[in-house]
């Protein structure tokens, strides 16, 4: 293991190795892990042309991506409008998910496909030709890439049981990033058929952050990121969430042919604390058009995320059982609206006086994961409220 601007750099091919390589693999992921949360991935398997579609689609006309915009009752699509810790971000962004079905044949509007986050709204074929099938195509790639890097992470009967489901019943899903140029036409550089939003008329503020500091949900982040972008920050202490010094950030220099990986809250929560969920921000560039896609590899909607119990044996439990499809509804409720403050793993530590436990039962009384999430309708619980009887209707 080497490290890349202090951040670690492993080689997965040590997997195609003998046992001690294969084992060697297994404790450089697991320091990475529980000292940053953050490496990056050397001969990876993934080969898919993923840039060059995504710069076709953000090219589309404001009209065509307007029509698959998000929504209070999708969580996929096209936005512009993101909420990162009660801020909006300075990007664009697209949202595909692993289909409720989990049939890529299907077509997206498919009643089958209906699931909490919402159906995918991918453009037309005749619009931005072949998007379709290179998006399956590395979401497929990433889906198989983090259930082994997850096998390494995890490695006993208890967690294979539940690495098994998600390999089958997974609710993942890739977000496409365009960041325009924060001062576009300062030096030429900027696109001009991406100047047809209002990020692209309007010159950032001073500090503006293309993503606010932030723990990403779910279990592990495959990132894709240009190779020449050195504006992915890792927070260099585990207890940051008040961090301002810039010596408090560690960039991330992206290693050609690497893909970053992060660690999220659920892994911490599954290692009872051993691994960590960092927080990260992403800065502006005055000058410079810049692409990223996060893939996001998520339990299952009903999964019980909780402390294994091999990972207690050092410490006592940390944490209290925590519902993935509650924990993802809230936090996709953040990003459309302020709500206060958003919802994290300490919220469902032991010692926690919060009522998040409490509510998540009674979210789980009501909410129908196969159906997509209204926030509204469950607005009295994001809001700190209980919900009465009618929010069963």
């Amino acid at each position: 293991m080497s490290h890349g601007g202090d951040i670690p750099v492993i080689d997965l091919a040590l997997s195609e190795g003998g046992a001690e390589d294969q084992a060697e693999l297994r404790r450089q992921v697991c320091e990475a892990c529980s000292t940053w949360g953050f490496f990056q991935l050397l001969n990876h398997g993934i080969e898919v042309d993923l840039m060059s579609a995504m710069s076709d689609f953000f090219a589309l006309s404001h009209e065509t991506k307007k029509d698959l915009k998000r929504n209070a009752r999708c969580a996929r699509g096209y936005f512009d409008d993101e909420l990162t810790k009660r801020r909006r971000d300075w990007k664009e962004a697209l949202d595909v998910g692993y289909p409720g079905s989990g049939q890529w044949s299907l077509p997206d509007a498919d009643h089958s496909n209906g699931c909490l986050d919402g159906l995918n709204q991918l453009p037309a074929e005749e619009d931005c030709p072949g998007f379709r099938d290179t998006i399956v195509c590395y979401f497929e790639a990433c889906s198989k890439l983090s259930d082994k890097l997850a096998r390494l992470m995890f490695d006993d009967a208890e967690a294979d049981q539940l690495l098994e489901r998600m390999r089958h019943r997974h609710t993942s899903y890739l977000r496409m990033n365009y960041y325009p140029p924060a001062n576009p036409g300062v030096d030429g550089n900027a696109d001009s058929s991406l100047h047809n939003n209002t990020f692209s008329k309007t010159p950032a503020k001073e500090g503006t952050l293309g993503i606010s500091p932030h723990r990403d949900a779910g279990l592990i982040t495959i990132l894709l990121q240009d190779e020449n972008t050195h504006s992915l920050q890792v927070a260099r202490y585990e207890d940051s969430d008040n961090v301002g010094d810039s010596k408090d950030w560690v960039t991330v220099h992206p290693v050609p042919g690497s893909l970053t990986i992060n660690t999220g809250d659920m892994a911490a929560i599954l290692s009872n604390g051993l691994f960590r969920a960092p927080l990260h921000r992403v800065l502006t560039d005055s000058r410079r058009t810049r692409y990223s896609a996060p893939f996001f590899y998520n339990p299952g909607y009903n999964e019980l995320i909780a402390p294994l119990t091999s990972c207690c044996q050092r410490h006592a439990r940390r944490y209290q059982a925590c519902c993935w499809g509650y924990f993802r509804a809230l936090r996709f409720a953040g990003d459309l609206t302020d709500l206060g403050v958003e919802i994290q793993t300490s919220h469902f530590k032991v010692d926690s006086e919060s009522d998040h436990p409490a509510k998540q039962k009674r979210f789980l009384e009501v909410v129908n994961f196969d159906e997509p999430f209204d926030v509204e309708k469950y607005r009295s619980i994001l809001e700190d409220k209980m919900p009465d009887d009618n929010a069963r209707s």
